[in-house]
């Protein structure tokens, strides 16, 4: 069972009585002096692709005089809710009668497979009083017609879109809020809901009150200014603690503060000072300067004739020089000639030290032939007696024969 706030078909009727502060929608026969005349802002489009038990692309025309969606039981008429209750937001899997998210995508039948995503387009049209859609969009005119999508993929990953655009779940509650349309609103009444909300406490009972008023979106507003305050307070607290803990420094900030002044004034005197010293010693250094420029022209001069003395120096020794040159070959001359003598003085040193040898030699054969000879001459003498003898006999022998 479906029932909006707002959200009728477009050929109901409906009239506000005199108690309503602003009226939202309607059109009042009977009390034109104050009854604004609007266009009604009804469900037009219900669109869905692979939502649990629709894997094609299903639509639903909501076209004038329909006010109910029969059907057997398993032909998807809750699933048709769910669709609703999810592509405005509901982020509960149990709500949606699943396990998980991924649930309420179609998961596959005997001759189908799995698909990989869900997504639910509902449009609502004659939005342009109800729904501030210009805002999202940074525009003055709000859209007649507003689509709102919403699709996810089994990975987990989801998307929200308003007329196409990409957006933030925030930015779906905050366009339906005060309108009683919404994923925990009274709008969507399932079965048994009506007794639960009767026998809830009253401050259950409370919030579909609030929603029908229009004041949900105040008290949403309430809440975050009080969340905003109640950080602004804690950031007040903490500004306290830091001011007291800046005021026990302030002292020691003073002190400090002192000290870099004199130091400051230190260091400025400082400043003159070293500049004084620096100028001073500029003065000496540059007295100094012309001292040693002094000097320098004085050795640079005696540089001169140190150079001119060494010039004449070093042609007398380029003469002496090309003396010692012929000096040197003239030695070198000697040293060969010497060599060269000396070559033959050992050469006849050898043929003298054969020549010693022969000489021996020959003294020894002689001393050997004296010998000899005196061997010979006594053999003479002997047979020269003999000889003598001989003769003598012979003469005798010759006298005798005579």
């Amino acid at each position: 069972m479906l029932l909006v706030d707002g959200f009728y078909p477009a050929n109901s009727g409906f009239s506000l009585n005199k108690q309503s502060p602003t009226p939202k929608i309607g059109y009042c026969k009977s009390e034109r002096k104050w009854a604004k005349t609007l266009r009604f802002m009804y469900l037009k489009q219900l669109q869905m692709i692979g939502f649990k038990s629709f894997p094609e692309k299903t639509q639903f025309d909501f076209l004038s005089g329909v006010t109910a969606i029969v059907g057997p039981n398993g032909c998807g008429k809750s699933n048709v809710c769910d669709a609703i209750r999810w592509v405005l937001g509901e982020q509960s899997a149990k709500a949606l009668r699943g396990g998980e998210m991924a649930d309420v995508i179609f998961n596959g039948a005997d001759n189908r497979k799995p698909l990989g995503m869900a997504e639910v387009s509902l449009t609502f049209s004659g939005c342009n009083d109800i729904l501030k859609t210009g805002a999202l969009a940074n525009l003055d005119v709000n859209f007649d017609e507003v689509t709102v999508t919403r699709r996810v993929f089994r990975d987990g990953h989801s998307d929200y879109l308003i007329n196409k655009t990409l957006c933030r779940l925030k930015d779906v509650h905050n366009l339906f809020m005060d309108t009683g349309i919404g994923r925990s609103s009274y709008s969507i009444m399932e079965q048994g809901k009506i007794d639960l909300i009767l026998s809830s406490r009253p401050e259950d009972r409370r919030s579909i009150f609030e929603e029908a008023a229009g004041i949900t979106k105040y008290k949403s507003q309430k809440k975050e200014a009080l969340r905003k305050l109640e950080y602004t307070e804690a950031n007040l607290l903490r500004v306290g603690d830091i001011l007291q803990e800046v005021k026990r420094q302030m002292n020691s900030l003073h002190r400090q503060a002192n000290k870099a002044r004199r130091y400051q004034e230190m260091m400025q005197e400082l400043s003159r000072l070293d500049t004084s010293l620096a100028r001073h010693d500029y003065d000496q250094l540059t007295v100094e300067i012309r001292k040693l420029e002094t000097e320098q022209k004085s050795l640079l001069a005696r540089i001169e004739d140190a150079r001119l003395e060494i010039n004449t120096a070093e042609g007398g020794i380029h003469e002496q020089r090309s003396l010692l040159e012929k000096v040197e070959n003239g030695i070198q001359t000697t040293i060969r000639d010497q060599s060269d003598v000396q070559g033959q003085i050992d050469r006849d040193q050898d043929r003298i030290v054969v020549h010693l040898e022969r000489i021996r030699e020959a003294e020894a054969t002689i001393q050997e032939a004296e010998k000899e000879s005196a061997g010979i001459r006594e053999e003479h003498h002997r047979s020269a007696a003999e000889l003598n003898k001989l003769l003598e006999h012979l003469r005798t022998a010759s006298g005798t024969l005579a």
